[in-house]
């Protein structure tokens, strides 16, 4: 922290921060004048002239519509209808109604479920155990998660990171040599990387895209693989059947660290690039060229999108081919290529997990637990996608309550089932910076500080690990969620497993297998130094794999154990036009949603003017092979549906996307909500995760 003073000799203090804006949370700069935040200093370079949210952190702590005290329903739900209450009156409600369901139901039929902020989840999974409650759930239901899931079952729990930035292909002496992008749009999702990524082009970078859309990144590469929404499995093990039958594979790494290649060059057999062009509708020799390129190029890396591969019904194996890529052909463990990660280390250091999730054994069984058992066990914790159902069927216990921060309910799948479902509920709690529509049906309403206004934990491994104070008081009666689970744990008379209330205590719990302490954090603002990570190549022949078998399992023994198929096979998705030709008279057009854009994070943003500005429409893309004979331009406003509901957006023809297929922007609200179209009835069975990317619709001008 520093002061100085303005031209006009206004004292102004400057504090460390970082950016809430995406999960990036890169370091900033806060100048406080008279308790104010006054300007937002970027201190990392690379995203300065690439995402403009950063810029607009300010139009978000203090925006009028903010939240800034508690509420409690007056009218019907849905109607909007609050008035103002105290804390007490708040948490008293909230703990009154938790104690009585618990009571006359049992504590598993109240859900604790989390989107955003991501720091605290550990305080509300901490609660929700110490509750009684087995289920824990958030976003990661349909985020990133499944990615890691798939790797973990290849790799181990120590698993290959694919969604990381290729930081090597910055063009440093362990610079990768190929690129294979799988349908990430990186300029929009990653800003970060996109800098690193066009230096690295420019110094000789190869770069192979997979996506239906014609990103940014995908018309800077030397090959673009446009396939089919949902074929990437197919995709993968045709460019498998390449590399093996033209014995591009790394034999010593197959022979000594994998599990199951005999089985998968039996099956990959099935996949001639021929057969793929047919499925995926990418050309033979583009996938054969691809395969080879990557193959023989190294060292080389790939980079996956969170959701878009395993946003499918076949998503968790379809993943898995895409990876064993890197495997076979032995760019795993070397620089340049694809490394280990550990989920959830950040930091840099050694934390102790605070979630009491050891207390699930003794507790009854959770929202998904009999038809996703490996995302429960692997991931820690339950799948919301089977919450409207549950709430349904009332088996095999009811669900009464829920308690939920970030509660947008534009992110479910069947957008109109769970809402109506949710609606039944006793009591909904939502925790939000703003009104959406998750608050809109909820009986309490929190409002919860912004990352500016609350402690934050930061660091980068091998530099530094850092106690961020809060830059500002928290605006109007906000509070940070740490405050808010320790007062409903008093209230619900747990109070001391959440140390009576102290923080210090409590980030000394997790702080101490590292031998640091909140004090220490606090004497050192600048931070303290930490080890660097083990990044020595080929640490796998020192430790194995973090797998049953210790190898690269591309046959999971987890997979076989459960029932399922321990290969990478690829299926059709439910909805498409090979599997449900019936449909397609009606629906003739593949739907994929989801992709991103460096203006909002998702559901967020669209209440700032500025970011508003940029992307003011929910967009549908549509090729003008299809929209010319449906009598759609530019502009039109349209009306897309599928079999369970329908949106109206406006129309951008353009020959980025694929013939044949549409994208739809996610997550605005209301007629333009896309997930009124979306199923959660064929989920994926390995993650719990919906098919937002492959799904039958139709569109028709409005």
């Amino acid at each position: 922290m520093t002061m100085t003073k303005d031209a006009k000799g206004e004292a102004t203090v400057i504090k460390n921060g970082v950016c809430g804006m995406c999960d990036a949370r890169c370091p900033t700069r806060v100048h406080v004048q008279q308790g104010k935040a006054v300007k937002i200093e970027m201190l990392e370079k690379r995203v300065i002239g690439t995402c403009p949210r950063w810029k607009a952190q300010l139009d978000f702590v203090y925006h009028p519509d903010r939240l800034t005290y508690p509420l409690k329903r007056t009218g019907e739900r849905g109607e909007g209808s609050f008035t103002r209450i105290s804390w007490d009156e708040a948490l008293d409600t909230i703990a009154d109604s938790f104690q009585k369901i618990k009571r006359d139901y049992g504590a598993e039929s109240v859900v604790f479920y989390v989107s955003l902020p991501k720091e605290p989840r550990p305080y509300l999974h901490r609660l929700a155990h110490a509750f009684g409650s087995p289920n824990y759930c958030t976003e990661s239901s349909n985020c990133s998660t499944a990615t890691w899931l798939a790797s973990s079952l290849n790799f181990g729990d120590d698993f290959a990171d694919f969604l990381s930035p290729m930081s090597p292909a910055a063009g440093s002496s362990l610079a990768s040599k190929c690129g294979l992008i799988w349908s990430s749009s990186v300029k929009h999702s990653s800003p970060v990387m996109w800098k690193e990524l066009l230096s690295a082009r420019k110094k000789g970078l190869k770069l192979i895209v997979v996506d239906p859309r014609r990103t940014d990144i995908a018309v800077m590469a030397d090959i673009h693989l446009q396939l089919r929404p949902g074929t990437d499995g197919a995709l993968a093990l045709g460019m498998l059947h390449v590399i093996i039958n033209e014995d591009l594979y790394d034999r010593e790494f197959v022979t000594k660290w994998t599990v199951g290649f005999d089985d998968l060059k039996k099956l990959v057999q099935e996949y001639p690039p021929e057969k793929v062009e047919q499925i995926t509708r990418v050309p033979a020799d583009k996938v054969r060229e691809a395969a080879v390129l990557y193959a023989t190029t190294k060292p080389a890396s790939i980079r996956s999108s969170p959701g878009a591969v395993v946003h499918h019904e076949n998503g968790v194996q379809n993943q898995r081919a895409a990876m064993l890529l890197a495997a076979l052909t032995g760019n795993f463990g070397i620089p340049g290529g694809n490394s280990v990660a550990r989920r959830g280390n950040r930091l840099g250091i050694q934390t102790r997990n605070i979630t009491l999730h050891e207390r699930i054994a003794d507790l009854p069984p959770g929202l998904g637990s009999d038809r996703f058992p490996i995302w429960i066990k692997l991931c820690e914790e339950m799948q919301s996608n089977v919450l409207a159902g549950r709430i349904e069927s009332g088996v095999p216990y009811p669900i009464k309550a829920l308690l939920a921060a970030g509660l947008n309910l534009t992110f479910f799948p069947d957008f109109k089932r769970v809402t109506g479902n949710l609606q039944k509920l006793d009591m909904i709690a939502a925790i939000d910076y703003f009104h959406n529509t998750g608050t809109q049906i909820a009986d309490i309403v929190l409002p919860i500080a912004s990352w500016l206004e609350r402690p934050i934990l930061v660091g980068r491994p091998g530099e530094y690990i850092r106690l961020l104070e809060p830059a500002i008081e928290p605006v109007g009666e906000c509070w940070w969620e740490w405050k808010i689970y320790a007062e409903l744990a008093r209230r619900l008379g747990f109070g001391h497993e959440f140390w009576d209330g102290d923080f210090q205590k409590c980030f000394d719990c997790v702080l101490e297998p590292s031998g640091i302490t909140y004090a220490d954090l606090q004497q050192h603002p600048e931070g303290i130094k930490t080890d660097p990570p083990d990044r020595s190549p080929k640490a796998y022949e020192k430790t194995g794999f973090a797998t049953p078998s210790g190898k690269v399992e591309i046959s999971s023994s987890i997979l076989a154990q459960h029932g399922h198929d321990p290969l990478p096979v690829y299926k059709e998705p439910a909805e498409s036009p090979l599997s449900r030709p019936d449909l397609t008279e009606s629906f003739p057009l593949v739907l994929t949603t989801g992709a991103r854009t460096v203006y909002y994070t998702h559901s967020q943003y669209r209440q700032i003017r500025r970011l508003r500005r940029a992307v003011p429409d929910p967009l549908i893309e549509i090729n003008p092979a299809d929209a010319s004979p449906r009598g759609i331009e530019s502009g039109d406003m349209v009306r897309v549906s599928s079999l369970r509901g329908s949106a109206k957006v406006k129309a951008k023809v353009t020959d980025n996307i694929l013939p044949g297929v549409v994208h739809v922007m996610h997550h605005w609200p209301d007629e333009a909500n896309v997930n009124n179209l979306s199923s959660d009835q064929n989920l994926d069975p390995i993650s719990g995760f919906a098919p937002f990317k492959s799904q039958l619709c139709q569109v028709v001008k409005d």
